[in-house]
């Protein structure tokens, strides 16, 4: 990026805040930070953020560039982890079928009996996106337009449910596959009538206090604490901070949250990398490729696909090869956090975090759909860590 745009600033800590973290000598680290300063330089970024971790060991924490303007963004800066937390639903979820509260298989009339289709839906269905209840956030009419007329405004999960409900079914439960936030609204409820407490408390009890989260945290409301990555776009035609748009439509209430680039990447390092947060047989299931062959295109449907060994879902998580993803994009925010999980890394597991944020020439048509810059990083650095199985890039 033109440093007449913009001053930047970096941040390399090795291992900060981990006394028991070893750098690698195998890791070109040199080449690590290249590949980022390349990717702000090339997209003109605003802000970047990087975790790399091997074997569970921060390798590198990096930040580059600024919270906001002519503030330096640091390590500890907060931002949405947006669908991040889709897996920490669907460990939940896993955690409580270990404790015998729930059955992933049991329909999910059980819990919401007034919900259409809801006796042939399960929750492994709301999980891995097959349920079949159209996505609120495809549906022009009832949810884009009111959303950019007014990204401040408050959605109850109802209201989204409502949304969803509005636009005809395409398919039955379970014949096909479609990506759908509405599938984790309801999952959400679910999991709040199947335990009678708020998700925020069960969210804070299975997944933020065992994996000593503590720089994240739960808002249902626009709120950030400090210090705080600020998000810009231009995606309603101005160039705006986006920071404090209400996310309230994202994810299910009590799973909105933010974060830091520390906790995102050691999360899912612990959740999805190896076995002892879930059990071998949870965390199979999470990140089993199962439905790959599965689902096909349909009219009317964007994201009706078949699953393949590039792309396919497992629960709460993007199965790509043999790595596992997550990539929100929210507001003026982009992220990404990969891992290679131990099974499949001789090396040792490996997981790239990364979030970015952008200045107005980081897309020349903000009208189109975008690219996710901190994806592209991540894949990167991936390619690099691990040439023999790398994660396909998109």
């Amino acid at each position: 990026m033109r440093q007449s745009i913009m001053a930047s600033c970096v941040a390399l800590l090795l291992g900060a805040g981990f006394a028991s973290a070893q750098v690698r000598p195998d890791v070109d680290l040199a080449a690590i930070r290249d590949i980022a300063q390349e990717q702000m330089d090339q997209h003109e970024l605003n802000a970047l953020l990087l975790q790399v971790r091997i074997g569970g060991e921060v390798q590198l924490t990096l930040a580059l560039g600024q919270a906001m303007t002519g503030v330096p963004v640091t390590a500890d800066a907060r931002f949405r982890n947006g669908a991040v937390a889709l897996a920490y639903v669907a460990a939940v979820m896993l955690r409580l079928a270990e404790d015998g509260v729930i059955d992933l298989d049991a329909p999910v009339a059980r819990w919401l009996p007034e919900l259409p289709d809801s006796d042939t839906v399960t929750l492994r269905m709301l999980a891995n996106m097959t349920s079949g209840y159209p996505d609120h956030v495809a549906n022009e009419e009832a949810f884009v337009a009111p959303f950019l007329a007014d990204p401040f405004a408050a959605w109850s999960p109802q209201a989204l449910i409502d949304v969803s409900l509005s636009t005809p079914r395409l398919f039955a439960p379970g014949t096909n596959w479609d990506y759908s936030h509405t599938d984790y609204v309801i999952l959400g409820q679910v999991l709040e009538a199947a335990t009678g407490q708020p998700l925020h408390e069960v969210m804070a009890r299975y997944v933020l206090t065992p994996l000593a989260l503590t720089g994240t945290a739960g808002f249902d409301t626009a709120q950030i604490p400090a210090p705080v990555l600020h998000g810009f776009t231009a995606e309603r035609g101005v160039w705006e901070d986006a920071t404090f748009w209400n996310p309230s439509w994202t994810l299910p209430s009590g799973a909105i949250q933010v974060t830091t680039i520390s906790d995102m990447a050691r999360s899912f390092d612990g959740i999805v990398g190896h076995d002892g947060f879930l059990t071998p047989a949870s965390r199979q299931q999470m990140i089993e490729p199962s439905l790959i062959g599965f689902g096909s295109p349909l009219p009317g449907c964007p994201t009706c696909h078949q699953m393949t060994e590039s792309f396919s879902y497992g629960l709460g998580a993007m199965l790509q090869g043999d790595w596992v993803f997550q990539t929100p994009s929210f507001g003026g925010y982009a992220a990404s956090v990969g891992t290679l999980p131990d099974e499949h890394a001789p090396q040792g597991r490996i997981t790239i975090a990364a979030v970015v944020t952008h200045t107005a020439a980081s897309f020349e048509d903000w009208s189109a759909a975008t690219p996710n810059w901190a994806d592209q990083t991540v894949r990167r650095i991936g390619e690099l860590l691990s040439p023999r199985n790398p994660p396909p890039m998109r």
